[in-house]
């Protein structure tokens, strides 16, 4: 993995003690890939406490993070270890003044709710299945489908552009409603195709209008052939019309679930 400079990116005063940057948790028996680079190029270690283990690097505490080169490191880290073991990854820009520190203010307090949820994660992964509509074919389905659109399209095309403004602004409006009920209606066929074979389901936001459904699952490694083969067959279903593609293994952000309170 490519690193900058320490002169770019961890200048410390004499003297000054390193903050502790934070991945994740995981057990304390985790194994660590070798040759692997933190935030700013700095090694990637464990801080242990009592069966648990912080995923940490150093870093400067007046350090400004939020380059996408540092958001590439942390989720390089995560998934490089995810790979591995089971991770509760912790989100980016995660910093604790120091090892004492991780280990008071997060291992201590809330040590039998990571156990829990890390039992939970056990012997899973997270995949996010993603389509995107064909632009041609998807705008064919909402002429076919709307007799306003229709004869809004032919009329378009008939006029010069300045007479037709105000008929192309409502034809957009048509295939932005019709995009939208489609999704609805995609998103909810993805789900009951591949949460059989998984243990959670969510749905995520829509990153762009072409977007047919965006959901992350929650696989075991047991179900994890099954459900590859259902994401083929339903991506053989939607050929030509919505091209879907499986991404992961990834840790499982969106399954880690809101932390109580302290001292709940």
């Amino acid at each position: 993995m490519k690193t900058r400079p320490k002169s770019e990116t961890t200048q410390r005063s004499v003297g000054e003690a390193p903050a502790c940057y934070v991945y994740g948790i995981v057990r304390d028996d985790a194994r660590l890939p070798g040759d692997m680079d933190g935030v700013a190029g700095e090694e990637v270690s464990l801080v242990r406490h009592g069966g648990l283990a912080g995923l940490v690097s150093e870093i400067s505490p007046g350090q400004a993070l939020g380059t996408r080169e540092d958001l590439l490191a942390h989720e390089g880290v995560v998934e490089a270890v995810a790979a591995d073991t089971t991770v509760l990854p912790l989100r980016f820009g995660s910093v604790v003044t120091t090892a004492d520190a991780l280990v008071e203010e997060m291992l201590i307090p809330y040590h039998d709710w990571f156990e829990t949820v890390l039992d939970d994660l056990e012997g899973t992964h997270e995949f996010a299945v993603v389509g995107v509509y064909v632009e041609d074919a998807v705008l064919r389905e909402v002429i076919g489908e709307d007799p306003e659109a229709a004869q809004l399209r032919n009329r378009i095309r008939e006029l010069p552009e300045d007479a037709a403004y105000y008929d192309r602004i409502r034809l957009g409006e048509l295939i932005v409603k019709a995009l939208d009920e489609k999704r609805q209606v995609d998103s909810e066929a993805l789900v009951r195709a591949l949460e059989p074979l998984s243990e959670a389901v969510s749905l995520r936001t829509p990153t762009s209008e072409d977007t047919a459904a965006d959901a992350a699952f929650l696989v075991t490694d047991r179900d994890l052939p099954a459900f590859e083969d259902a994401v083929d067959e339903l991506g053989e279903r939607w050929a030509g019309r919505v091209r879907l593609r499986m991404i992961g293994p990834l840790a499982p952000y969106d399954f880690v679930p809101a932390p109580p309170e302290e001292g709940t």
